[in-house]
Order: C-alpha cells, then structure tokens, then sequence
C-alpha cells in the first residue's frame, strides 16, 4: 500500500537483468536468487504487485522452516509461537518487500537448519535421505549468497558442542553431506573458473581497506535487538507464570529480558545455532576481513524466537493460551500496519520522496514508442547504460529486451554475454533523476564515448516523464536520455 515503486537501489530490477540468461553466476553474487526471478516471471507478469507476491512468498517459506524446525527439536509446543513472533520482525514483515540475495537466505537457513538435526537426530533409511538434503540445500544456501558460509560454520561448530553432534561426524553421514555439496557446487566453481572469479573479486572488495570500522560493527552488533525489538519486547512481557498480576509482570520483565537470550550449557545446541551466525559475523567485522553491513542481519534471526521461548517455557501457562495471546497480537499488528501505510505513502507524496514519484513504467512505455516511431521496421534487442535502472525498459516495456551492464563489450570474457550484439539495436539509457534536482549522473559522457568509439551518433532521445494518479500529490517530472545504437547497415538517417 506503501510503495509506488520497487527498491530504491533498483536490486529488484538487477535481479531480474541477471535473471534473464540463466547462468551458474554473476559480477556481484552467486545465481540463486535470479534464478528464482526469472523463473517466477516466466509465469507472472512484470509488475511490482507480482514481484511482491514473491518477496512474500519466500518469507513464507523461511516461516514454515522454522515451523518444521521447532518440531524437529522436539517442541511442538512452541512451534506456533515461533512463527508468530517471528513474523512481527522486520525483517519478515516490512523488509520483506524486498526480494533480494539478503531476503532469499529467509526461506533457505531454517531448512538447512532442519535437515542438519535431521541428519544428526534420525536413523536408517531417513538419517542418509536427510544427510543427502543437507548436502543440497547447503549448496543451494550458498548459491543464494556466498554468506551463508558463516552460518554453515555455526553449524558445524554447534555439532562440534554435543556429544550426539560429535559422534555424528564419526559416521560415514557428514562425508555424505559434503561429497553432495560440493558435486552441487561443481558448476558454479567451473563457472566463477572460466570467468575469471569475478564474483569473488567483488566479494573481496566489501573489505576495508582501513582496518574495522568500529561504528558499523557496533550497528551490527545491536541487529538482534533492532531487527527483532517488537517480537522479543512481546514474548518477554506476555510469557509468565499463571495468575500473575500486572504489577509482578512488569517486576520480572527485565529478569525475562536477559533470561531469554541465555545458553543452558555448552551443550546447549538450540542457543549455539541460533546465536553464532551474528557471532561469528561479528569476529569477522572485528578482524577487517569485511567491511560490515547491517542487511546481512536480515536472515541470522531464524532461531531467535525458538531461543527465548525455550528459555521462558517453563514458567509458562498452558501453550494454547500463549498461542491465542500471540495471534491476537499479531491481528493487532497487521491492522496497525494497515493503518500505518496509508500515513506512510501520503507523507512520502508530501514531501516528493524521490523513490515514490520516480515513472519507471511510464518511462518504459514513452522511450519505447520513441523508439517505434523513430525507427518503425528496426527491432529493439538489447538495453544497457546505467545499471541496474537500465532494466526497467525490459521488466515494465518488453520483456524480450536483453539487459546488460553499461555496454554489451564491457565484460567480452566474464559475465552476461550477448551474441552477435553489433548486428542488434540496442538502446543506452541515462536516468537523470528530477528536473528539479538532476543528479549530475557520468552516464551520458560514458555512453558518448563508448558511441563514438563505434561510429555511432551520440545525439540522445531526451525525454520528460512523470507519476500520475490521485498517489502524488506533486507535480514531480524526471529526465531521462536514451542514446541509440543502430548496426550499421540499419543507421538513420535523420
């Protein structure tokens, strides 16, 4: 109800660019989640409603791993709670609009969570079944973002905490488990081997380069709290003893505060799997291997929930009755948010926020029939320019429109090849962002080079586009330029 548009940043939009050839890679990260773009466009049409029918959907999924999760672990009676609480935290309700390589960890840790105590906890037939699992959906985690390496070692340090754990590395099931994640694995590592490890070049340029970057790390570091603040205040407060009064809740709150985040022994593998991904992430901010950044916070929470109410359960009243309490509070959360967006999208179309007005779709739909006018029997095949905006001819115009990014033969032997590219038109497009306050965007100045660097014209097709409709309050145009590139046989004239 908030959003006019999709993310700011356009992540949605690059996803769908690298969505579009099915490759085992790409200049940023690992392929899964364009995978998971492209294929679900190919049945739903490219419109924002649709893509956010995705985003949920994939929250979804993570919640119902967590579902599983808590019955694998032999509390059913938290199962429910869980969820609940978990799905009044940011990062699976109002962040979770947002689909990206961050958002599709979500769906993908609870259930390698629940195949990792699976493989640990069965036995037989069904221990070497789920031992395969794990194998594939830690590759699949891993092709979602290189990131969940870190949480692949907390579980192999949480397994290394229990003598069940310890006893299971002492049969032939983790060998299993890894021989399957690496033939999984295969054709991405011979992919990122032909291409020149561009990903993990990227990778390795989110370090700092001076050092740790102590307010970062700290930012970090209050994630659990931040990210989770509603469900944890909820839980700690409602969870008590029966027949309580008001005035001794309230007493015991901050005890419970604390008490909800405790270990119960170093054997206590609840707490080490829940808790060590943002441990472990934090040791690495601390040793300037990486340069931290607060989304990486958005999937470490999948065990928070479990955590303090496995620490509070004991004191509880009936698990029902907490259910129905959480469910209510739930209902209460939804309707605020029903009332809280209205608010939030009429306060973003008074103060002109640049991400409310900006006319992806109707730029499609002008520079297309630019394009249909000027050059009526010469098919479009490829855009490019600014990245990943660049996209938004392809997802909200003609799907058939190949993205690439900047130019077609600026990565000739890594990434996103496109055949026969000087045979094809294309169009190089140049969002300048507001008239009223242009952003002084390079992008026309690369694309002329590149231009006439190929004997092209560098004239561009300048446009003027704005949001209409009772949403915007305003009147907010924005620019864009769009160069042409015409194989040289198809060149006009005018």
């Amino acid at each position: 109800m908030a959003d006019t548009n999709l993310d700011s940043y356009a992540d949605m939009l690059e996803n769908y660019a690298w969505g579009q050839d099915w490759a085992w890679g790409s200049a940023k990260h690992p392929p899964l989640f364009a995978w998971v773009t492209g294929l679900w466009f190919t049945v739903f049409p490219t419109r924002d409603s649709a893509y956010h029918l995705l985003s949920y959907l994939n929250v979804a999924i993570g919640l119902l791993g967590v579902y599983r999760l808590a019955i694998a672990i032999g509390r059913t009676d938290v199962a429910l709670p869980a969820v609940v609480l978990l799905s009044m935290a940011f990062p699976y309700s109002t962040l979770a609009v947002k689909f990206n390589a961050n958002a599709i960890l979500l769906s993908l840790w609870p259930w390698v969570g629940l195949a990792w105590i699976q493989s640990i906890q069965t036995t037989g037939r069904k221990a070497w079944l789920w031992s395969v699992a794990l194998g594939v959906l830690s590759a699949l985690a891993m092709l979602g973002k290189y990131y969940s390496g870190v949480f692949l070692l907390g579980l192999f340090l949480s397994a290394l905490m229990t003598p069940q754990g310890r006893a299971w590395f002492m049969t032939a099931r983790p060998w299993l488990t890894l021989l399957i994640f690496a033939l999984a694995l295969l054709p991405h590592l011979n992919w990122l081997r032909t291409h020149d490890w561009v990903t993990l070049h990227y990778v390795g340029e989110q370090g700092s380069a001076d050092g740790t970057d102590w307010r970062l790390l700290f930012k970090f570091a209050l994630a659990p709290v931040a990210y989770w603040l509603i469900p944890w205040l909820l839980v700690t407060l409602m969870w008590h003893a029966p027949n309580t009064s008001m005035a001794e809740t309230l007493r015991g709150w901050p005890q419970r505060l604390g008490r909800s985040w405790r270990p119960k022994g170093w054997d206590d593998t609840l707490f080490w799997f829940a808790m060590l991904p943002w441990a472990i992430t934090l040791a690495f901010g601390i040793s300037g291997f990486v340069e931290l950044s607060l989304p990486w916070a958005i999937p470490i929470g999948y065990g928070f929930s479990l955590l303090w109410l496995r620490n509070l359960s004991h004191e509880s009243e009936h698990g029902q009755t907490i259910s129905l309490r959480l469910l209510k509070c739930l209902c209460g959360w939804w309707l605020l948010v029903l009332l809280v967006s209205p608010w939030y999208a009429w306060q973003q179309a008074r103060d002109g926020t640049d991400n409310h007005y900006l006319p992806r779709r109707e730029a499609a739909a002008a520079l297309l029939q630019q394009w249909q006018t000027r050059h009526p029997d010469v098919p479009l095949a490829w855009v490019g320019g600014q990245w990943a905006e660049s996209a938004l001819l392809a997802f909200y115009g003609d799907n058939r429109l190949r993205v690439v990014p900047e130019v077609p033969d600026q990565f000739p032997a890594t990434v996103h090849p496109l055949p026969h590219w000087q045979t094809q038109a294309g169009l190089l497009l140049c969002p300048m962002g507001p008239v009223s306050a242009p952003n002084g965007s390079d992008c026309p100045a690369r694309m002329k080079v590149w231009l006439a660097s190929h004997q092209q014209k560098t004239e561009p097709i300048d446009i003027t586009v704005r949001s209409e409709g009772f949403r915007f309050l305003i009147d907010k145009p924005f620019r864009y330029l769009a160069f042409e590139y015409l194989p040289p046989r198809q060149e006009s004239t005018d």
